[in-house]
């Protein structure tokens, strides 16, 4: 049965979160966002990126670390991948440029033809549109397709969130449910050329 957003079948999208910490803005969207997901995405989050070490080839050439594995598994397991992440110090957080790393190493790349939908926000006017540029060339190195513009940022947090951390604004809502649906139309087109 074919969805409101055109999906014929489900589209699996595991979610990262670029912040450790339990109460930041950047949870907090994400939980919106799987709230708001348009009938056929299916949101699942891997929330295990504090877990990895720092990233060393002495390391891998050992043994790759069960939960390094684990995050290569989750990513070629599903449709698409969903980062939401806030922006530190102009950039991207460690933890999440981490797991990247690790989930790059060896072939076929788990990154290869993949739907990858970037959200984030924060306190500032600028949202995380430089983070999301970064991740943008980085993934898009490894043979991702990050989604296109229109971006999903947002600014000025504090006044999107109540003090449970719910947004406030249904128009907020509302674009976030159109992203989330444009991603799973990536991945519908990306699903022939895809290997896994």
């Amino acid at each position: 049965m074919e969805s409101q957003s055109g999906l014929s079948q489900k589209t699996r999208v595991l979610a990262l979160v670029g912040s450790l910490r339990e109460k930041s803005y950047n949870r907090a969207l994400l939980r919106e966002a799987i709230a708001v997901a348009p009938e056929g995405i299916d949101i699942v989050v891997f929330d295990r990126l504090a877990e990895l070490p720092l990233f060393n080839e002495d390391l891998e050439a050992v043994q790759t670390p069960e939960v390094a594995q684990e995050l290569k598994q989750a990513i070629m397991a599903v449709d698409a991948l969903l980062i939401v992440t806030p922006e530190y110090n102009s950039g991207l957080p460690a933890v999440l440029k981490n797991g990247i790393d690790w989930a790059s190493r060896g072939t076929p790349s788990v990154f290869a033809n993949l739907a990858v939908g970037i959200m984030g926000t924060s306190p500032g006017a600028f949202g995380t549109a430089r983070v999301q540029a970064q991740l943008k060339q980085s993934l898009g190195g490894l043979g991702a397709y990050p989604l296109a513009a229109p971006d999903f940022v947002l600014p000025l947090a504090k006044s999107k969130f109540d003090d449970d951390l719910k947004i406030t604004d249904e128009a907020t809502r509302t674009r976030m449910t159109k992203y989330l649906e444009r991603l799973g139309e990536l991945a519908v087109c990306l699903a022939a050329i895809r290997k896994r």
